[in-house]
């Protein structure tokens, strides 16, 4: 797992602060998207990270939440949430390319083999969360077909829900195949593809 890189972001054009993102400048639609790619890490990653600090004080120092909701300032359900999945999934098995409820979910799992084995999976199928969690109630993969016989299981689709799977798509595809190793034409058929989004977004 990477060190995150958020860290060494400057810019005249933002600032990241404790309260959120300062934009003082234009960011063309290349520097916007950079900047999620840098943030999208942050996200995954900060229940883990404090999940761990806090683990850590535990067992260092006999301190935990009192001095993490100090610290932090967020509700102890969260803290606790944090701290259940970080000691219960192993550093070794933490996927980067999985939400943090992903793990929440694999959390359960009491054999630490079987948690590996659900997150490979999660990657591999591109689960959601609500069917990563019906199929390790099924013991075995559910399909699309299942997820939509039960209408509690589909939740509200977003365009951003679409785009998080997207993403997830192509980490995976150029982890396994890096871009400059594609050929001329795989590389015009995927462009071709993608310039649908790209007039979605000119519309708007």
């Amino acid at each position: 797992m990477n060190t995150l890189p958020i860290l060494a972001i400057k810019s005249r054009k933002f600032t990241i602060t404790r309260t959120g993102l300062d934009i003082r400048g234009e960011l063309t639609f290349e520097e916007w998207q950079a900047l999620g790619n840098e943030l999208a890490p942050v996200a995954k990653s900060i229940g883990f990270i404090v999940g761990d600090w806090i683990n850590y004080g535990e067992t260092r120092y006999g301190e935990k939440y009192h001095e993490a909701l100090r610290a932090t300032g967020l509700s102890y359900a969260t803290l606790a949430d944090y701290s259940y999945v970080a000691r219960r999934i192993d550093f070794s098995f933490r996927n980067e390319n999985l939400d943090f409820t992903h793990h929440k979910v694999v959390a359960k799992c009491k054999d630490p083999q079987a948690q590996r084995t659900w997150l490979e999976t999660a990657e591999k199928e591109n689960l959601s969360v609500a069917r990563l969690r019906k199929s390790m109630n099924f013991g075995r993969l559910a399909t699309e077909q299942e997820m939509e016989q039960d209408p509690a299981d589909r939740g509200v689709v977003t365009h951003l829900a679409l785009i998080n799977r997207l993403i997830r798509w192509w980490k995976q595809t150029t982890a396994d195949d890096p871009v400059d190793k594609w050929d001329p034409e795989q590389r015009a058929n995927v462009k071709q593809d993608f310039k649908l989004i790209l007039d979605i977004y000119e519309a708007l």
